[in-house]
């Protein structure tokens, strides 16, 4: 029974992470352009957000935050998430996208 009730709490949790997915943006050009980066590093830090962020708390939307909030709040996210430094690179290149206005 205890290996239902994982199963049935881990199928729960990919389905919530992939609904909330959606609401982020997908990266263009023009943010690659902006960020200094490609899109297809932007689609990969979009992803290891979703998946690393999405398993602790609700995710924030880019644009909600400033490229100054995002930097500083970071490094200690990563070391939450336990992700590498690529990795938390790559995530913060994707929320710098299209952060907010400072």
């Amino acid at each position: 029974m205890h290996s239902k009730n994982r199963i049935w709490f881990l199928s729960l949790t990919v389905v919530w992470l992939y609904a909330c997915s959606p609401a982020l943006y997908t990266p263009i050009q023009a943010d690659a352009e902006h960020s200094g980066t490609t899109v297809e590093s932007l689609l990969i830090g979009r992803e290891l957000y979703a998946k690393s962020c999405g398993s602790c708390h609700n995710l924030h939307l880019p644009e909600k935050y400033t490229r100054k909030h995002w930097e500083e709040k970071m490094p200690e996210m990563q070391q939450k998430a336990k992700i590498s430094y690529s990795e938390a690179k790559l995530i913060t290149n994707f929320l710098v996208a299209r952060s907010k206005a400072e």
